[in-house]
């Protein structure tokens, strides 16, 4: 009796841990890809808006180095 019992756990057992490491790596492998979504996502939408979030006046010869040569020749022109 006692034999048969332990029978069946061991027969009964195999089966169920395969199946629970199954379902185990399907979940993480789901949880893994929402979370690497909602990551990109957020991080996407952070490029997108951080120029509201971060962005000082600025003069406008600071914008780029041509700018600024422009800007400094017209100065000396009209002076």
């Amino acid at each position: 009796m006692i034999a048969d019992a332990i029978d069946t756990l061991i027969t009964l057992g195999w089966p169920f841990l395969i199946w629970l490491a199954a379902v185990a790596a399907a979940l993480g492998a789901a949880l893994y890809t929402i979370a690497i979504t909602l990551i990109a996502t957020c991080r996407g939408l952070h490029r997108l808006t951080r120029w509201t979030y971060h962005r000082t006046p600025r003069p406008t010869w600071a914008r780029n180095r041509a700018t600024a040569r422009r800007i400094a020749r017209t100065c000396k022109e009209a002076a």
